[in-house]
């Protein structure tokens, strides 16, 4: 998941002229195959019998053999449930729902492609994908009903777009940003 942000550096100091919509493909060590496919920071990925993957913002507290991602992505694959996204008489602004999720800065966050060109945000065993369609590993999943909070804040706040919110940068106290800074996204 990526929100693009327009950075200048003055007299040393980096400031963000901008934020919009939009994605770039990873530069990798090697060839690949599906562009589509994050080349770094995915936790778990299947091959067969088609791809999908997930990428965790929690994967600090899963373990070496990646236990956490993997049953996530089969519960994601194999729901017990599904119903249609509610939230509104047009469909799902891809682009303002992503920004708003990732401003969230929720630690359950996950980022996950469940078939080819089609990708889900989920609060863990619970998603809404690109067609509006939501899944979950049941009708009662705490996971689903968090869900549906981040939906209805985001309803609540006019389903903002990602120029209006307001950009920080802070420094990095992790191994996550090469760059040694974060963006963090505020309204």
């Amino acid at each position: 998941m990526t929100v693009v942000a327009k950075v200048r550096v003055r007299g040393g100091e980096p400031t963000v002229e901008a934020v919009f919509t939009g994605g770039y493909i990873e530069a990798t060590a090697s060839p690949k195959g599906d562009l589509d496919l994050p080349g770094r920071w995915v936790d778990w990925e299947n091959r067969v019998p088609g791809p999908s993957w997930i990428s965790l913002a929690w994967r600090a507290q899963d373990d070496r053999l990646h236990t956490g991602a993997r049953t996530t992505l089969n519960r994601l694959l194999n729901t017990a449930h599904t119903e249609p996204y509610e939230g509104g008489d047009v469909d799902v602004d891809w682009p303002s729902w992503r920004t708003f999720a990732a401003a969230l800065g929720n630690p359950q966050l996950t980022m996950a492609e469940l078939r080819p060109d089609l990708w889900a945000i989920t609060e863990t065993a619970a998603v809404i994908q690109q067609d509006g369609v939501i899944l979950s590993d049941s009708p009662e999943s705490p996971s689903l009903s968090a869900l549906r909070d981040w939906l209805t804040a985001w309803e609540k706040a006019g389903r903002p777009a990602p120029e209006t919110y307001t950009p920080t940068l802070v420094p990095a106290d992790d191994d996550q940003s090469s760059a040694g800074w974060h963006l963090r996204l505020s309204r």
